[in-house]
């Protein structure tokens, strides 16, 4: 483990640190896995997490290694690493065509040779409070030598015994480490750390899914998913999704109740979709990626742009409550409340403005949701005094010729 000073005190970031020192090491011959990983904030997993399943261990095992190395030859890919290592060698066994002529199968080849190694329980005599078993098996010095394979005999199904070299076809392979299930079936998850400064983990999903993934899946009969941090931003996504529309449900409802309109409601909530564009303008210009945060930050964002809607729309409905024209009523709401207009936005944004600016690093996972509220407040203010009075004429118009007779009290 090493320990680097407090990010505040050095101008060197941990990815340039770990880049250096993957650069001035020498990996030794006959080394499996080698990584340096650093501690992360935000939620626990790799930045790329992709999970292989299917019905074969060996396919998944050639599949992972095939997936690593493209990873590792994407844009700002640092390390990767799966939970499928190789493990032991493997003594794989058989019943040959001789031993099948003779009756014997492989399901009770191996009974005989699990109860010759691991033993069979022949008894089991209570001992004052304890139970003790009885276990025949071979002796230890002959079940940890392999040459006892050579000198083993089985039984066969009328009784007689064979030599088990004379019934038994004896292959090797290395086994693994660990064989993992996911949903009842074999799978494998191959990970990657990310350098977000190079490329971002929405990039290289889509780059795999452009053509790598397909091909394994098509090539080792298997399917794929993203896991991990992928999968923890799906849940979010949808839960923000219906949190949406229960939350602007909830603000027609409070504005119909207020206004007494079913109409008004939706014209000061059409400002919405507008602060959305500058939300998504001040992340390109300060080019950040959009986050997490930062549709959080759009969630507040809608429930603050309409308190400068419904200030116009308020005091247009006074002014067309004292008698004034449609036009007029809209001119003088713009006039007389710009002021407080760009009042409440201006001390908004200001407010906002510390964290924007704020170089620490434990302050910069904030950013994406304070660049969302005060640009998304910013371009809304100024639109918000050309498209509401806007849509304000087209409607009151609208309904004064639909009702074919003079102009209404007010919208309904």
């Amino acid at each position: 483990m090493v320990e680097l000073v407090s990010s505040d005190h050095r101008d060197v970031r941990n990815t340039a640190f770990i880049a250096a020192w993957r650069e001035r090491i020498a990996l030794p011959a006959g080394l499996d896995s080698f990584t340096i990983s650093e501690r992360a904030a935000g939620p626990p997993g790799q930045d790329i997490n992709i999970r292989l399943s299917g019905d074969d261990a060996m396919a998944l095992r050639q599949a992972a290694d095939s997936l690593r190395q493209s990873l590792a030859s994407l844009p700002g890919i640092l390390d990767t690493q799966d939970d499928m290592p190789w493990g032991r060698e493997q003594l794989i066994y058989r019943v040959n065509p001789w031993g099948e002529a003779l009756g014997l199968t492989t399901a009770e080849l191996g009974r005989q040779l699990r109860t010759a190694f691991d033993g069979q329980v022949v008894q089991v005599h209570q001992a004052g409070a304890d139970e003790i078993e009885v276990r025949v098996q071979l002796p230890r010095e002959q079940r940890e030598r392999i040459a006892t394979l050579t000198s083993l005999a089985v039984q066969l199904p009328d009784g007689r015994q064979v030599g088990l070299e004379q019934v038994m076809e004896l292959s090797y392979r290395q086994g693994f480490e660990a064989l993992r299930h996911a949903d009842g079936r074999l799978a494998v998850e191959v990970t990657a750390e990310l350098d977000t400064t190079v490329s971002s983990a929405d990039r290289v999903r889509e780059a795999l899914l452009a053509g790598v993934l397909p091909n394994l899946a098509r090539d080792h009969h298997l399917e794929y998913s993203f896991e991990g941090r992928a999968a923890d931003q799906r849940e979010t996504l949808a839960d923000m999704r219906t949190g949406l529309l229960v939350g602007l449900g909830l603000m027609y409802a409070v504005l119909t109740w207020v206004f007494a309109s079913w109409s008004l409601p939706l014209i000061v909530m059409a400002i919405i979709p507008f602060s959305l564009i500058g939300a998504l303008l001040g992340h390109w210009l300060l080019g950040i990626d959009l986050t997490i945060l930062s549709l959080f930050g759009l969630f507040g964002l809608s429930g603050i742009v309409v308190n400068n809607a419904i200030i116009l729309v308020s005091f247009y409905r006074l002014q067309r409550d004292r008698g004034l024209g449609i036009d007029e009523a809209l001119n003088e709401a713009v006039v007389q409340r710009v002021r407080a207009v760009l009042l409440t936005s201006l001390t908004t944004i200001g407010g906002l403005l510390p964290l924007l600016f704020e170089t620490s690093l434990q302050a910069q996972f904030l950013i994406p949701m304070a660049v969302s509220i005060a640009f998304g407040l910013g371009v809304s203010t100024l639109l918000v005094l050309l498209v509401i009075p806007a849509l304000l004429s087209w409607l009151e118009h609208g309904l004064v010729r639909w009702a074919g007779r003079g102009e209404p009290a007010s919208a309904s």
